[in-house]
């Protein structure tokens, strides 16, 4: 059943509330009974400062002119838009259509799940207050990226040549000018995950093929999530961020590198010279490995002491996992022990004391504050959700290299890499068994096969390095066997 738009509006904020209205206004000048996605795609793209349309323009094809594609895009809309059966509206605005409505409700629930505002929605739990949580004002970022799921919009994009996963990326994640280079010609080359560079300069047409591969924007998202750190270790309450997402420990153990290296541009002047200590692995081997807790006091107040005596700002401790304190398998006592340890040391030397973690989810952060109940006040956090590309665990070499492109299964590892002759000598002068030898000294006499001769011995030892250097050619790519000594080139095959 359709939705009145002043009861869909108490569920949205004042900016996309306002979106919505300009969509009813839409369905109502062209004699529309209901407003549907359509409509609010409409309305979105003619905003004065339109989102929608922002993204529109990064992820458009550079094959065509952006007038020439955005041409297009209102003609399919307009197309879509006429294809609705006309209905008698009155003078009130035409309701919200179901479709509609449902976008409202998913970009509620995700909103809700956000890790910033998951304290918000925990106290209201808790009061019990189900006007509250069923009235969670929806931004309009998350409205849009809501109505972008809806096959009827979706289709309509894709028509005009635009595809709603770029769009919703480009809006989750917006790419800022510097990276709209153009080519010498003018015309601006397309953005692929292999030709944006580091320093996102000019293309240079004359230096050699760049093999790696990068992630656009990488190293300007992970200025920003540093400069989100560094907001809220300025803060006066809630002053110790807690990162969380799956990128969330490799973008602290960046952060923590540019403090010990004094290259992190994004503090603020009154951070400068903050000192870094990592107290996790100290954590996880007394809980998870052995208590010792006169070795936890001493610690502590040495942390304390060259707190006090730190010629910067103070420290900032990172206590690495924050699932070390959840798991069953760990020192129960010996976790809670700590965990007092560390808010006594943020009550005598809070202003000069910050603390920093990660979490790759939610989860572990409410298994937390249900097994202590005040360590959100006591220790002042403040989640904070990392959505940028960065990897979150040290590389380590995949078994399923060969079947990764572009490249992948050309080349090996070097230390897949053996030189056929690096084991010939071992193998001349080393026993023959093969698996023919070895099934034959399970069977009876009178089955087995005559021994060979030594000449044939001989023969067979002459050859094996010819065998080795043939296995070493069938399985070693072709790229590699160019690389080949000149004197290898000569062997001929068995």
């Amino acid at each position: 059943m359709p939705t009145a738009v002043n009861v869909a509006k108490q569920c949205l904020t004042a900016e996309a509330a306002y979106a919505l209205e300009e969509a009813a206004n839409v369905a109502r000048r062209r004699g529309h009974s209901q407003t549907t996605s359509l409509h609010a795609v409409s309305a979105l793209l003619s905003l004065p400062t339109s989102v929608l349309r922002d993204a529109c323009a990064r992820v458009r094809n550079t094959a065509y002119s952006p007038r020439l594609q955005f041409k297009a895009l209102d003609l399919c809309l307009s197309v879509s838009l006429d294809r609705i059966q006309s209905g008698q509206t009155g003078s009130d605005d035409p309701p919200v259509s179901n479709s509609l409505m449902a976008a409202i409700k998913r970009s509620q629930a995700h909103q809700r799940r956000l890790p910033e505002n998951f304290r918000l929605y925990q106290e209201m739990s808790q009061n019990q207050n189900s006007n509250s949580l069923s009235c969670v004002k929806v931004e309009l970022r998350q409205l849009i990226l809501s109505i972008l799921d809806d096959p009827v919009v979706s289709r309509v994009f894709g028509e005009a040549g635009f595809r709603s996963s770029e769009l919703k990326l480009s809006i989750i994640r917006p790419i800022p000018h510097l990276l709209r280079y153009s080519s010498p010609r003018g015309q601006q080359q397309p953005l692929f995950l292999c030709n944006v560079t580091g320093n996102y300069s000019e293309p240079d047409l004359n230096s050699p093929v760049r093999w790696g591969f990068s992630v656009p924007n990488r190293n300007l998202a992970v200025d920003s999530d540093h400069r989100r750190i560094s907001a809220v270790f300025t803060r006066e309450k809630g002053r110790n961020p807690l990162l969380v997402g799956v990128s969330a420990y490799g973008v602290l153990t960046d952060f923590l590198i540019s403090l010990e290296n004094r290259t992190d541009a994004t503090l603020p002047a009154k951070l400068h010279g903050l000192t870094a200590v990592d107290i996790g692995s100290e954590i996880s081997d007394q809980i998870l490995v052995k208590f010792d807790k006169t070795y936890t006091d001493t610690r502590f107040r040495d942390l304390g002491k060259l707190a006090e005596q730190s010629s910067g700002p103070g420290l900032v401790l990172n206590y690495g996992d924050l699932r070390v304190f959840t798991d069953g398998e760990g020192n129960g006592s010996a976790a809670s022990y700590i965990v007092s340890r560390v808010s006594e040391l943020l009550r005598r030397h809070g202003r000069r004391v910050w603390l920093i973690g990660a979490t790759a989810s939610n989860e572990v952060y409410e298994k937390m504050v249900r097994k202590f109940p005040s360590v959100e006040k006591d220790w002042g956090l403040q989640l904070l959700a990392i959505t940028s590309f960065k990897p979150c665990l040290p590389h380590h070499k995949s078994s399923l290299m060969g079947s990764f492109v572009p490249f992948g299964g050309f080349f090996s590892t070097p230390s897949d890499l053996k030189l056929p002759f690096s084991g010939f000598k071992k193998e001349i002068t080393g026993p023959v068994s093969s698996i023919s030898d070895q099934t034959q000294s399970t069977l009876p006499p009178w089955l087995r096969m005559t021994t060979r001769t030594d000449l044939n011995q001989k023969t067979d030892a002459k050859c094996r390095p010819k065998k080795g250097w043939n296995q070493f050619a069938q399985t070693t790519p072709r790229a590699v066997l160019l690389h080949r000594p000149a004197q290898l080139n000569r062997s001929r095959p068995i």
